[in-house]
Order: structure tokens, then C-alpha cells, then sequence
């Protein structure tokens, strides 16, 4: 067997530990960070109570970031965070990407050597203050992951990890057949409409009520996202007001108009496994300036988790010194938030392409497309000076559009080849 192989079931090992300490603390979300060998960096590993896109800002956090997590590796200290004001306070980027009433703690993980950091999160109706009990478990916790990755460590040489990180329930355990069957009946017979959500917002339960209500059958919206299925769903807002739910762990209502006038008030009541939602006819009529408006522009929205994204950028934005800091800010900030797998920013001077900063690909490539002649960009279609961004849908039909220099005829002629993303190690950030 390989070391991997063996080291396997210690991954499972601790996939079980990190969801027992998040139940135990009863803590509405945790994620596991780990060090990044050779690397000053924390990489999610493991993630528990929301869905991986959420985190997407925190994938990838610099262990010199101001942040929660870097800061109890960093300083060896367990960080306690009572609230949304003190969260404004102490960590103003991560309070902007996520603006919602919550506590938190990081801790570090440490045995024979630093491992990365524990993250645990709280609803804001949990007491502002930790006791000792709980500072003590949660220490006594982060020692138990440590040694099972240090026995994970001694079997394979090294940590194994995946390319992305491990999504884990927390476990709250399962009912019978007859209590399942018991369930829907009941929720049959209530008036108005029930969903059920799971914590990546798909819906897996849908009443005939709900159907009736939503214009839609089960069979169109079940494993669907709300905001997918039903266009007048599909708006950031409504999509803001379920991540509320999932990260606050509070009740939620919002309303929404099902054309061609019929008002919906939705109630959304979350838990660690998911969402339960009732749908009823509003009470009176809804003023059209409670909810968003929408373009005629047929452009699809961005999503919520996006615009945080973005948000959260342009607060670290504020605090770049040089070109290298913006340069490392929006490949970590951008390429998650729209699941690009390669990047290249660029200036234009003295008539040329110059790059100043790249992800995903390797020097060799960049060397051929630094110092490209403007007009290579084909004027009047693309470059610098058009002001406009383009979206190239498919590689090969859009080569016409992209640098003749640095074509990839191994690649249907596309401009900029693929991204060296099948790379096991993080390419260079600067020719």
C-alpha cells in the first residue's frame, strides 16, 4: 500500500474528531485549517455547517492576513470574538464580507509542531463570553486533531490532503421509515406551503402546498436552488436572506411576489442540518419598493456570495502597499469568487503588453505573452483601450479575439493556453 493509502482511514479519523468537537461546543459551523508546507499559508481542509462556498473568501488565508485564524497560529493563542461590533473592530475585512450578528472562535492546533487553526462560529444569541469549561474543551480538542494529524503525518510522511477541502455533517442522527412517513402527513395537512433546504440550498422536500403556491411541480424544484428554479427568486437579495439563515442560525422572513400579483411571505427556520420553510399568502399587499426591482436587462445577477466576495476584496484593497500585494489580492480574492483556474494581469506601455502578475501558469508561458505588441490584440475588437470587458464562452471559436503572439495551436488556437491547473504545487505569482 502507499503512504496515502494507508494514511487514509486517520483521515476519516479526523473528519469524525473535527465533527464531534463542533457538535460538543455546539457551535453552528467549524472549519480546520492547515499550514501549508514550505508556505506561509492556511489552507481550508475541512469545513462543517455551511457550504463550501461560503467560505470562499477563507479558502486560502495568508498566515499574515489580519485574520481570525492566522492570528491564533501566529500568535499561538486562542482568539474569542463576542460579537458583530467586535468583529468590526478587531477584523473590519472579514466583518464586511460577512455582515451578519455572530461569535466566533480560532484556535491553534498544535502538538510536536504548528498544524494550522480551529474555527468555530456561534449564533450572537449565545452568552458575549467564553467560559474557562469551554476554552478548556476546545484546547483540550484542537491537542486530539493534532495528534491524529501527527499519526496521519507518521504514516504517510505527510499530511494527506485533497485538492479541495472535505464538506462534513455534523451527525445528528436518522429517523425511521415510519417516523418519515409520519412527518409528511403531517406537514400535508397544514395550510399554505413547507420546503425543506439543505445547507447548499437545494430544496429536498416540497409540499403540494408549496407547488400550488409557487406555480411549480416537485418535480422542477426539488434538488434545485430557489434562486435557479423561480426567476423571481433569482435576485441577490432573497439569496442574502438564506445565508443569514444558515450562518446566524436565527429565523428569517422575507417577500416576494409570484407575478402576476400574488405575495409570498416566506419564513425560513434553520438548523445545523439544513432549513425548514413556510410559504404563505401574505397578510396584505406588499409595497413593490419592499423588494427588488428588476432590470429588463436579460444579464444574469451576480450571486450574493459573490458581491461579499468582491466586497471583501476591495476592504484589502485599502491596505496594499505594492504592486506584488495587489497582484496576490485579486488572484485569491477573484479566481475563487468565479471558479477561474488561471489568471494574468497586465499594463499597457510604450505600445506593449506588459504582465505584472499570474496565477496558474508557468514562467515559460508567461515569457511568450510578456511584451506583446498592442496591435497584436487585434484593435477594434479587444484590448486596453476599449474600455468593455469580453467573455470568451468556449476555447478554439474565439481565437480571432486574443493575441496572435501567444496562440496555443495545441489548443484550438486560443491566445491565452489553459491554465496550468492540474499542477500539485501553486505556480509562481510574478514572471
Amino acid at each position: 500500500m502507499t503512504g496515502t493509502a494507508d494514511a487514509a482511514p486517520d483521515v476519516d479519523a479526523l473528519d469524525a474528531a473535527f465533527a464531534r468537537t463542533v457538535r460538543a461546543t455546539g457551535a453552528s459551523i467549524g472549519a480546520l485549517y492547515l499550514l501549508v508546507p514550505d508556505e506561509q499559508l492556511l489552507c481550508l481542509d475541512v469545513l462543517c455547517g455551511a457550504p463550501l462556498e461560503f467560505a470562499a473568501p477563507w479558502t486560502r488565508v495568508a498566515l499574515a492576513a489580519p485574520a481570525p485564524v492566522a492570528d491564533a497560529v501566529r500568535e499561538n493563542r486562542m482568539v474569542w470574538v463576542s460579537g458583530q461590533e467586535e468583529m468590526a473592530r478587531s477584523y473590519p475585512r472579514t466583518a464586511i464580507a460577512l455582515p451578519y450578528p455572530l461569535a466566533l472562535a480560532a484556535a491553534p492546533v498544535s502538538g510536536a509542531r504548528q498544524w494550522g487553526s480551529l474555527l468555530l462560529m456561534w449564533p450572537a444569541t449565545r452568552p458575549p463570553y467564553m467560559t474557562q469549561r469551554e476554552r478548556g474543551n476546545i484546547t483540550s480538542s484542537c491537542r486530539r486533531l493534532a495528534r491524529l494529524l501527527e499519526e496521519a503525518a507518521e504514516w504517510g510522511g505527510a499530511v494527506p490532503r485533497r485538492e479541495q477541502p472535505r464538506v462534513v455533517a455534523v451527525g445528528t442522527g436518522a429517523r425511521s421509515v415510519s417516523q418519515a412517513t409520519a412527518v409528511t402527513g403531517f406537514v400535508e395537512r397544514l395550510p399554505g406551503g413547507s420546503c425543506a433546504v439543505d445547507l447548499d440550498g437545494r430544496l429536498t422536500y416540497v409540499s403540494a402546498g408549496a407547488c400550488d403556491l409557487l406555480g411549480r411541480d416537485a418535480d422542477r424544484l426539488l434538488g434545485t436552488r430557489p434562486w435557479q428554479s423561480l426567476r423571481r427568486l433569482d435576485d441577490p437579495a432573497y439569496e442574502d436572506r438564506y445565508r443569514a439563515a444558515v450562518i446566524t442560525r436565527e429565523p428569517v422572513t422575507f417577500t416576494a411576489c409570484r407575478p402576476p400579483g400574488l405575495w409570498l411571505d416566506f419564513h425560513l427556520y434553520p438548523d445545523a442540518s439544513g432549513i425548514s420553510a413556510r410559504i404563505v399568502p401574505s397578510g396584505g399587499q406588499t409595497s413593490p419598493a419592499l423588494v427588488p426591482r428588476r432590470s429588463p436587462r436579460t444579464a444574469t445577477p451576480a450571486r450574493a456570495g459573490q458581491l461579499y466576495q468582491l466586497m471583501h476584496l476591495a476592504a484589502a484593497l485599502t491596505e496594499v502597499v505594492g504592486v506584488q500585494d495587489v497582484v496576490d489580492l485579486v488572484a485569491d480574492q477573484i479566481m475563487p469568487a468565479f471558479g477561474a483556474q488561471g489568471l494574468v494581469l497586465s499594463t499597457a506601455s510604450a505600445g506593449r503588453l506588459r504582465i505584472t502578475g499570474h496565477r496558474g501558469y508557468t514562467s515559460d508561458t508567461i515569457s511568450r505573452l510578456d511584451g506583446l505588441p498592442l496591435d497584436t490584440l487585434h484593435p477594434g475588437r479587444t484590448g486596453p483601450h476599449q474600455r468593455h470587458p469580453r467573455v470568451l464562452r468556449r476555447p478554439g471559436g474565439d481565437a480571432a479575439h486574443l493575441p496572435r503572439g501567444g496562440a496555443d495551436q495545441r489548443k484550438g488556437g486560443v491566445g491565452f493556453p489553459a491554465p496550468d491547473h492540474l499542477r500539485q504545487t501553486r505556480p509562481p505569482t510574478s514572471p
